[in-house]
Parts: structure tokens; sequence; C-alpha cells
């Protein structure tokens, strides 16, 4: 028997909707046997005008937030480059050497170290929440600056408002459809029709560009089957990923680690168990 022959997901087929590390995620889904397919949702774009960027980055040097959200690793790096653009690279990384940042997860972390800028906290469920409830536990109220991702959180958002402090946000980047021709209607049609085992997602506005999809081409119901029924498996990168699927009632495999690697692991070990 060859190694493919093997591999834990022969036969199986992937779909990938992500854009970002989509060729990284099918080769590693391809070494272990499955057949991919790729209709990318949505996909990170620079905001249209960096001039709000540098904008708000100048806002926030000139009050000295007492405490920066980082939510995103990708979101720190494109902020530190717009802010190199006029100079105010290092101005930047000393802000936030002297206040208290605050990481959503292990990704916002690293990105932070490696710009040697400590962390106050860094979040465990890979929730924005979980920050804010952490930042409302304190007794002191101040000036936070919130780096926000794709999509902003406004709940979040106004938890923080209601609760006293003062809130600033920048947007490094925003979310934009990454669908080509007819992809993801195509896909809805193949999932409602178990032609799909594992369908993966690396960010929750892509599972509700799905559904949008779905909705559009008059499946949403027989997909929303084939997901509750097992039909074919939704993956989630991490929790913040699996929410919108929770709210659909769609039971998904989540990795324990929120890499790509695990990702592809947790799939290998579902496809052996089923």
């Amino acid at each position: 028997m060859n190694a493919h022959a093997e591999a834990p997901l022969t036969g199986r087929t992937v779909a990938i909707t992500a854009h970002r590390r989509a060729d990284e995620q099918a080769g590693a889904f391809e070494r272990q046997g499955a057949r991919v397919v790729h209709a990318p949702a949505l996909k990170l774009v620079p905001t249209d005008q960096d001039d709000a960027v540098l904008a708000a980055t100048r806002e926030i040097l000139a009050t000295r937030p007492d405490t920066v959200v980082i939510t995103t690793g990708y979101g720190l790096k494109r902020w530190l480059t717009v802010a190199e653009t006029v100079g105010l690279h290092e101005d930047l990384v000393q802000l936030l050497r002297d206040s208290a940042v605050y990481a959503r997860g292990a990704k916002a972390k690293g990105q932070l170290q490696s710009q040697e800028i400590p962390c106050e906290y860094v979040g465990r469920s890979g929730r924005t929440s979980e920050l804010v409830d952490t930042l409302l536990s304190r007794e002191a109220r101040g000036t936070v600056a919130v780096q926000v991702h794709g999509i902003t959180d406004d709940e979040q958002l106004a938890r923080l408002s209601e609760a006293g402090f003062r809130v600033m946000t920048v947007a490094p980047y925003q979310w934009a459809s990454a669908d080509e021709g007819s992809r993801l209607a195509d896909l809805t049609r193949s999932i409602a029709a178990g032609e799909v085992d594992y369908v993966t997602f690396t960010a929750a506005p892509a599972v509700d560009a799905l559904f949008d999809a779905a909705r559009a081409a008059g499946t949403y119901e027989s997909l929303l089957r084939a997901l509750r029924g097992g039909h074919c498996t939704a993956v989630a990168i991490g929790p913040v990923c699996v929410q919108p699927l929770e709210e659909a009632d769609v039971l998904a495999v989540v990795p324990e680690r929120f890499r790509l690697g695990a990702m592809v692991r947790a799939v290998c070990d579902h496809a052996r168990a089923s």
C-alpha cells in the first residue's frame, strides 16, 4: 500500500474558504490524501485610504492612551508598516512599550514580541470580549486604544465606553469579497449535495459570506441540513471563527491550538474516528 493510500484523508474532499495562505493549507491537506476544492470567501485588504490610519495613529500618539488592545498580529504589523511610511514607526513602538498592552491571542502576542513590546495580558479564548472583561474588572478607567480588525466589534467597544473608558480605534485593514465568478455558490451546492466532507474557515466573516452565498443561490436550508447532519463537517480555526457556526446550530471541529497545522491534524483525527 502506498503512502497516499494510507493517508487519513484519502477519498475525502476538503473545501477551503480562506484567501490568505490558501496554497499552504491546500498543500497540507493534499499531503494527507485529500482532494481540495478552493472557493475563497473573503480577503484581507488595506483600508481604502491609509490617511485614515495615519490620522488615527497621530491622534493616539498625541493622546498617549493608558491601554492599547491589539486584536490581530496582522493588524499590528500593518499598522506599524503604515506608520513607517511617514516616519512614525519608532514613535508608535515606543508608545506601545509605554502602555499596558493587551493581546487577543498568540499571534498578536508574537507580533508584539518581535518588536520587543511587553504584554500586560494575553487572552486565552481568542475573543475580544475576554479582554474587555479583564479591563472592566479593573478599578481604573482611562483611555484605551483598540486596533480593530476587518469587521469592528461594536458591541465590545460600546461596553468599554459605557463603563467610562475613552475609546480610540485604528483599523489597519478591512475585509473584501474574494469570490470570483460563482465559486462560493457552487461550493454551497456541492456541500448540500454531499460532495464535500469538510469545509474549513479561518475567519468568522467567511462563514457569514458562505451563508450569504447560499441564501442568494437558494441552497441555504439544504446547506444547513448537510452541515448539521454530518454530511459535511465544518472546521473552524478558533473560538472566534466558530461563533457564527454555533449560532447556526452547526457543530464544528476546532483545534486546541489556533494554528493551521493544528487544524489539519484535528481534521485528520476526526477522519480517523469517523
